[in-house]
């Protein structure tokens, strides 16, 4: 399950070659199965990880208990690059949601190389730059647009990310339960059957065996009256 090759600015891919190598050399690569805990929501974390392959879910809990999906990190981003520079708890949990290969870095390890390599540090801040308005954004949908605003929103977020572009429409190519978007939404799962069942209706979009297929995604924007934001910003 890959994601589609957009012109999206990926924190590896904005440094040179040789830098990317050092990076690497002052890591260790680990192998993580899916349904592990990095850290959680709380903690003091003392590593960094770099996604090489697989999926890693960001979460928080809200204050009635319940989950609430945040991100989902894929291949050359950062997971827990918050802790860097500070010595604050870490807001989010991050659970492996499909096996996946990391390279874990001391933290101090890595906040030592970004004080003496100036490319790799300025990579990180505007990677960290944009992935911050990301998180601005999703959440002023949330809050400025109410549940439907928020469906539409990260229907169109996971279409960036996963989409893959078919005759019929726009395939998100990762497997998503009703309960899934629910929490990235921070809404029941009864208020996501209804407003899929009546997006199915309007063949605005299909689902197939937990798939969904978007045949009208102009509709989705449109209620959102959406600008041309870089890709980047408007992902999951």
């Amino acid at each position: 399950m890959e994601k589609q090759e957009l012109k999206m600015k990926r924190f590896f891919n904005e440094i040179s070659d040789e830098n990317r190598e050092l990076l690497l050399k002052n890591g260790l690569e680990i192998h993580v199965k899916s349904g592990s805990f990095l850290f959680y929501e709380g903690d003091f974390p003392e590593h960094v990880y770099l996604v090489r392959s697989g999926k890693v879910r960001l979460s928080k809990m809200t204050s009635e208990g319940k989950e609430f999906s945040v991100h989902l990190k894929q291949r050359d981003e950062l997971v827990g690059e918050v802790g860097l520079f500070n010595e604050m708890a870490i807001s989010v949990t991050a659970e492996v949601t499909e096996n996946a290969t990391l390279v874990r870095f001391d933290r101090h390890t890595l906040e030592s190389l970004f004080r003496q390599n100036g490319e790799i540090a300025v990579a990180f801040m505007k990677w960290f730059a944009r992935h911050t308005q990301s998180t601005q954004a999703k959440f002023r949908d949330l809050i400025l647009c109410g549940k439907t605003g928020a469906l539409y929103s990260t229907l169109i977020r996971f279409s960036n990310s996963y989409g893959i572009h078919k005759e019929e429409g726009i395939f998100i190519n990762v497997h998503l339960t009703n309960q899934d978007i629910a929490n990235y939404i921070g809404t029941t799962r009864e208020s996501v059957n209804r407003l899929l069942n009546e997006l199915k209706k309007s063949n605005v979009l299909s689902m197939k065996n937990g798939y969904i297929t978007i045949h009208d995604i102009q509709h989705l924007k449109n209620y959102l009256h959406c600008g041309d934001c870089p890709v980047e910003i408007c992902t999951i």
